[in-house]
């Protein structure tokens, strides 16, 4: 599993007071892009076919960063499937969410094939528990 330390910024609170709930897509994009580089993949190579979001806590003001998480949750010819989340300092879950990666020709702009480099470097990957 991929673990990206993420810093809020005062910017990220909304009229409550927390992380409003569209920064924390962000703060997960950041985690992903992170462990889809180490497969290979660039932040151009994929968009977002669909995505689930759970949220268990709030990111409260006070927290200066929290961690995004990701890892593989099943592959497809195209498409990618990750299992991410993202924890606070003290080791707490917030937020859970899974998203679906379609992999991405940014020339022809259309979705592309997972290589066979790209599918073994992802294979071996431990899937966490959500």
């Amino acid at each position: 599993m991929k673990a990206h330390r993420v810093q809020t910024r005062w910017r990220d609170l909304d009229g409550l007071g927390h992380v409003n709930h569209t920064v924390v897509l962000t703060y997960l994009e950041e985690g992903r892009d992170a462990w889809l580089a180490e497969h290979g993949i660039n932040r151009d190579e994929y968009v977002v076919g669909q995505c689930s979001l759970t949220f268990r806590r709030e990111i409260e003001p006070a927290r200066k960063t929290v961690i995004a998480q990701c890892e593989l949750g099943s592959l497809g010819r195209s498409s990618i499937t990750t299992l991410e989340r993202i924890v606070d300092e003290d080791g707490e879950t917030v937020v859970e969410a899974e998203f679906r990666l379609v992999l991405w020709d940014p020339e022809r702009r259309i979705p592309r094939s997972i290589t066979d480099h790209e599918r073994a470097s992802m294979a071996p990957a431990e899937r966490m528990d959500l």
